[in-house]
């Protein structure tokens, strides 16, 4: 079997089965921290990635080349570590960050965004997504942009809170705020093309740890 295959043959009759890709393997040299000693690693503004824990997620990370499924934000508030996140059928939504690791242990790996970049900016404009809606829009555009070779159309840009965005897109723009941008090679890219293993670019971020219970 081909282990980048989406098929595998039917021992019965040799014709293709669709098979779910498997759950991503940690990446190669991760450092994983339990919650309780990360904590004071973790700053504001880092960029959470996390790797996929239902079959939704599991398409999103093979159908974008990448090991992680969702992008969200580290945010401290009043000494409590919260997770802000955009996310399907719930909208923008802050959670305490250590019931999801304890809960998906393994799953998230933190990284921070290389070079100054105003990292109190990014976290407030991170929270005001909070209560808005899932950018379902972009969701469309970026499946018919990435996957059906169509012209990125629909796609916003601006730094209005009240623009629905994607999971990614969020972290982008949040960050772009705080004056760090990702910049594809040749050209400038919206923030709302970002899918999240983008955001684990070399380039842009670095890894710091992963978290496990």
């Amino acid at each position: 079997m081909n282990a980048t295959s989406a098929y595998d043959t039917c021992g019965c009759c040799g014709t293709a089965e669709f098979r779910w890709p498997a759950a991503a393997p940690p990446i190669a040299g991760s450092r994983q921290v339990r919650f309780a000693d990360a904590t004071s690693e973790i700053l504001d503004g880092d960029v959470l990635l996390w790797r996929p824990t239902s079959l939704l997620g599991r398409l999103i990370a093979w159908k974008t080349g990448s090991v992680y499924s969702h992008a969200s934000m580290a945010v401290w508030q009043r000494g409590s570590l919260m997770n802000v996140e955009m996310v399907q059928w719930a909208g923008g939504r802050q959670l305490r960050l250590q019931p999801q690791v304890l809960r998906w242990p393994g799953s998230c790996d933190v990284y921070r965004p290389r070079g100054p970049y105003d990292k109190e900016a990014a976290c407030a404009k991170m929270v005001e997504l909070c209560g808005q809606e899932y950018g379902w829009r972009d969701f469309a555009a970026i499946v018919a942009h990435r996957y059906l070779r169509m012209p990125v159309v629909g796609l916003n840009n601006t730094l209005d809170a009240d623009e629905p965005r994607v999971c990614s897109a969020s972290d982008a723009w949040a960050i772009r705020a705080g004056g760090r941008k990702l910049v594809y090679p040749g050209r400038d890219v919206l923030d709302s093309e970002i899918v999240p293993g983008d955001l684990a670019d070399d380039g842009f971020s670095r890894y710091v740890l992963t978290l496990v219970a």
